[in-house]
């Protein structure tokens, strides 16, 4: 009996490391979320491809100066009338041209700059969904913490219930008074109820953000903290040429004149065509004797070499195609031009605002973390004062409730903190490295 007894202890403790170090592999740091996230997303899969896609292009540019080949065969059969004889005449052949203009050079010159855009797109994909990670990893976070502290906080209402119910039953206060403080604790039901629908909201969107499965075996591991040399943010003039919006632009900019100059070099630039030909035929070749002898009599074959200038004519006319075209291209290029000045100026607005949301962030934080201190001080005298006798009960309650209170607004202020520097970030192309530098 004593045997089985140990046994069943040293299953136990068994079964136990196992489930913790199960429950310890369910845990999910920020690095492992970016980690998946990267891994699972599908816009970011779609931006794979299409720079893949351009990358392939842009490899086998040169491809634009190779010749058009074509194979021809033919068998054909010519009457004359006047002696009723026919003539049947088998032929194939093998034909090459090449046509040679500026507009080459531009086309390969776009598939470039098309790759570069494509690049772009891909970190840009890559930085909105780290931004979107990181922000809804330390949501859910902040929302968890939040709950725990406002159930603290209702614990502490209800005791303050319970002490009015005891003081009214014995006629010290008054039937107000008591369902005042009933009203204040049952207050914090809806509010509680608040938060965990935003919490299963935001765990909703963070699970998805992943691509993964929303499993409640899956906790969060980590804490909202401020990286180091925080207060070191410094308001740079950043060069907003390294913003998405306006290096999309730019590209844009870049691939519309290049277009425009492919339009002139075709539409007015001379071309030189280069074609070559050869070309082997039989007469009466369903005769056996045409085949006897090889390809001799009555074989015969044609080689030809050109070279060739095509100058436009058309072009120049009052209204052709190519200067129509050229004039809507160029009106193109002057909105983009326009659009990137106000894009610009807009994302200076933006950075110069979250520079400023940073800036007043830590001083919101420098005093809410004096208040975090007084309230954990007002703790400890309300806690010795109680231990002492000279403090009620309800008062080391409220003075529980009041340091839940500032450590709920420290931890919210962190998050905006935050928040602002993912954001910063994103706008300005970075990371909070290069932003932290002294």
């Amino acid at each position: 009996m004593r045997y089985t007894i140990s046994a069943v202890l040293i299953l136990t403790l068994l079964a136990g490391a196992a489930l913790s170090v199960s429950a310890e592999e369910q845990l999910l740091t920020l690095e492992d979320a970016l980690a998946t996230a990267k891994e699972n997303s599908l816009t970011l899969y779609t931006a794979d491809m299409a720079l893949d896609t351009a990358e392939s292009s842009y490899k086998a540019r040169f491809n634009a100066l190779y010749p058009s080949i074509s194979g021809t065969g033919s068998l054909s059969r010519s009457i004359v009338s006047l002696t009723d004889s026919d003539t049947v005449t088998l032929s194939a052949g093998l034909s090459a041209s090449l046509t040679l203009n500026p507009a080459l050079k531009d086309g390969i010159t776009y598939l470039k700059q098309a790759y570069a855009s494509a690049g772009l797109d891909r970190e840009e994909a890559e930085k909105a969904l780290e931004r979107d990670v990181k922000v809804s990893f330390y949501n859910l976070l902040y929302t968890e913490k939040a709950i725990e502290l406002n159930r603290q906080s209702m614990e502490t209402l209800k005791a303050e219930y319970e002490l009015a119910l005891t003081d009214y039953r014995n006629g010290r206060i008054s039937e107000l008074e008591l369902l005042t403080t009933q009203v204040a604790w049952k207050n914090m039901e809806p509010t509680i109820a608040s938060l965990e629908t935003s919490y299963r909201e935001l765990r909703s969107t963070f699970f998805l953000l992943l691509g993964i499965e929303n499993s409640s075996e899956i906790q969060l591991k980590g804490s909202i903290e401020l990286p180091e040399n925080a207060d070191a943010i410094v308001r740079r003039s950043a060069d907003m040429s390294s913003n998405f919006d306006v290096a999309a632009l730019d590209n844009s900019l870049a691939e519309a004149e290049i277009s425009l100059d492919s339009t002139v070099h075709q539409g007015f630039y001379p071309s030189i065509v280069l074609s070559a030909g050869y070309t082997e035929s039989a007469y009466d070749p369903l005769e056996g004797s045409t085949w006897e002898n090889g390809f001799s009599d009555p074989w015969s074959d044609t080689t030809s070499l050109s070279l060739a200038v095509s100058i436009p004519i058309d072009s120049w006319l009052p209204g052709s195609s190519v200067k129509t075209s050229i004039t809507e291209q160029k009106n193109t290029l002057s909105v983009l031009e326009k659009q990137r000045s106000q894009t610009v100026q807009s994302a200076a607005a933006e950075t110069a605002l979250l520079y400023d949301n940073l800036e007043n962030s830590l001083l919101n934080l420098e005093s809410l973390e004096l208040s975090l201190k007084v309230a954990e001080r007002a703790y400890e005298l309300t806690e010795e004062g109680y231990r002492r006798g000279t403090q009620e009960f309800l008062a080391l309650q409220e003075a529980e409730d009041d340091l839940n209170s500032a450590r709920q607004n420290l931890l919210a202020e962190k998050l905006t903190y935050l928040t602002a520097l993912f954001d910063l970030e994103y706008a300005l192309n970075t990371d909070a490295a290069e932003l932290l530098e002294q």
